[in-house]
């Protein structure tokens, strides 16, 4: 479960391992799976590659419709997606990328639409055939029947070194084209050491990457500043483009959170433009944990990553890698139900759940709209599902917060009204999300078109199996990074 601005609640380990209770409510992982392969001039068949686990980005975002026009056949460029993406990919057709950095990579992140399932494309470094066979993406779920409906996929490949041609070759295929593709990133491990902090101490290292200085504070549990003036007052760190600043932050540190503004806040303007919340949990005869989630359940301001090291797989890292131009110009030309403020001397997407909850939006005419949107689907709930679906006389409002007098306890409930599906509530088919022609949270959906798999209301992680979003917990935790506009 994802909390809105006063933090996490109610972490506790589960099992030395990856999973984490909020409240009840179990977070998931995601799985991580090597490829071995002949890297020869006749390699083996190399297995289908495993959705897995995403580290450190390797160099930068590459646009499908960048590829080179010498080796690549039969595809074209057209709408949709981030810019443009590629589309007409069959079978035996290939799409060639003349400079692709691998260095350190071990993992191939792609965003791509298929209403075909059964989807498979072997992927190439330097030549078909007589260069190094990286993998096979092998597409076993789709995403629905809109062509212009995107997922992204996070795989493992067969690490090789230095800037070189990636291919991708169609071959097989459960429907006419095989995926409209738009960009993909490679991953791999950070090998850089970790800063060095007091004993006792975790360093949360904190850089921007925004195309504009930002200034940061880092605070705890009741909005108390780890680095604070002598009258107590938080100190802000301004991060130029490209700067990081380190924290040494407690090894048992609850409800942690790094703010961002573009202007100091003042009495009168006191929200940050973007947070990234974490807690640190030392236990008295145990190793290091830390636990995250990328949560955007208030507003949307910027793109952020937060990525940790450590000795467990489950180190891994999360992040809504648009631009910071890209998100900006989302929330002025996109932002559901007009809902843009300023703050933190930014422009924001406002949630609903705050628009909804929030005092200071009392008067403002929309409020009979868009609070009152799911009133009629709560109601059905009640009626379809007596004895188990009781919200008495909770509204709108309150699934979108998924707050008392019943939301806060139901994850089911509060996450099938969120994404209308109230006649399908364990489903984990994300192609139906919002898309069953029943009232929705807008705002939900634009976030996962925006962002991917994060957190868009408070149970966006139900059921764990969707991968739609999730904790995450890093054993052995050495290091804690967070990055605003890691894609610049």
């Amino acid at each position: 479960m994802a909390v809105s601005s006063s933090g996490f609640k109610g972490i506790r380990p589960v099992r030395a391992g990856w999973q984490r209770v909020v409240r009840s409510v179990t977070a998931g992982c995601v799985l991580a799976t090597g490829v071995a392969c002949d890297g020869g001039g006749e390699p083996q068949d190399t297995p289908a590659l495993q959705e897995a686990q995403q580290e450190a980005i390797i160099g930068s975002r590459y646009q499908a419709e960048s590829w080179s026009t010498t080796g690549t056949t039969g595809v074209f460029n057209e709408g949709g997606g981030e810019g443009q993406s590629v589309g007409g990919f069959q079978v035996n057709e290939q799409i060639r990328y003349a400079s692709v950095n691998f260095s350190n990579a071990n993992q191939i992140q792609v965003r791509l639409a298929a209403p075909y399932g059964g989807g498979k494309a072997e992927l190439w470094a330097d030549a078909v055939g007589t260069g190094t066979k990286l993998g096979t993406v092998n597409l076993d779920a789709a995403t629905g029947s809109d062509w212009n409906v995107f997922a992204t996929k996070t795989f493992s490949i067969t690490p090789v070194s230095g800037t070189r041609a990636l291919i991708i070759k169609g071959i097989a295929t459960g429907g006419d084209w095989l995926f409209k593709l738009d960009w993909f990133e490679l991953h791999g491990s950070s090998t850089e050491p970790p800063p060095t902090t007091p004993s006792g101490t975790i360093p949360v290292v904190v850089t921007n990457k925004c195309p504009y200085a930002l200034n940061v504070t880092l605070t705890g549990v009741g909005s108390i500043p780890l680095e604070k003036d002598s009258a107590g007052n938080p100190l802000y760190r301004n991060l130029a483009k490209g700067a990081s600043y380190t924290y040494a932050t407690p090894a048992n540190y609850p409800s942690g959170r790094v703010s961002a503004y573009k202007v100091i806040p003042t009495p009168q303007s006191p929200r940050e433009l973007e947070k990234a919340e974490f807690t640190l949990e030392k236990p008295s005869s145990g190793t290091q944990l830390i636990h995250y989630n990328l949560t955007y359940v208030d507003h949307v301001g910027l793109p952020m990553e937060i990525s940790s090291a450590g000795s467990g797989a489950s180190c891994v890292a999360v992040r809504c890698n648009k631009s910071a131009s890209a998100i900006q110009s989302a929330i002025d030309t996109q932002c559901p139900d007009g809902l843009r403020y300023s703050m933190g001397g930014g422009t924001i997407c406002l949630a609903p759940r705050s628009f909804c909850l929030d005092g200071e939006y009392a008067s403002d005419s929309r409020r009979g709209s868009i609070c009152t949107r799911l009133d009629s689907e709560i109601a059905r709930c009640a009626s379809k599902y007596p004895g188990q679906c009781n919200p008495g006389t909770a509204k709108t409002a309150q699934v979108y917060a998924c707050s008392p007098p019943f939301f806060n306890e139901s994850a089911k409930w509060c996450s099938a009204l969120n994404r209308g599906t109230l006649d399908m509530p364990d489903s984990t088919d994300v192609s139906k999300y919002y898309n069953t022609g029943k009232p929705y949270n807008t705002y939900a959906k634009w976030v996962h078109e925006q962002c991917g798999a994060v957190y868009s209301f408070a149970y966006d992680d139900y059921p764990m199996a969707a991968n739609q979003a999730g904790f995450y917990t890093c054993t052995g935790g050495r290091q804690m990074n967070v990055t605003f506009c890691p894609a610049g």
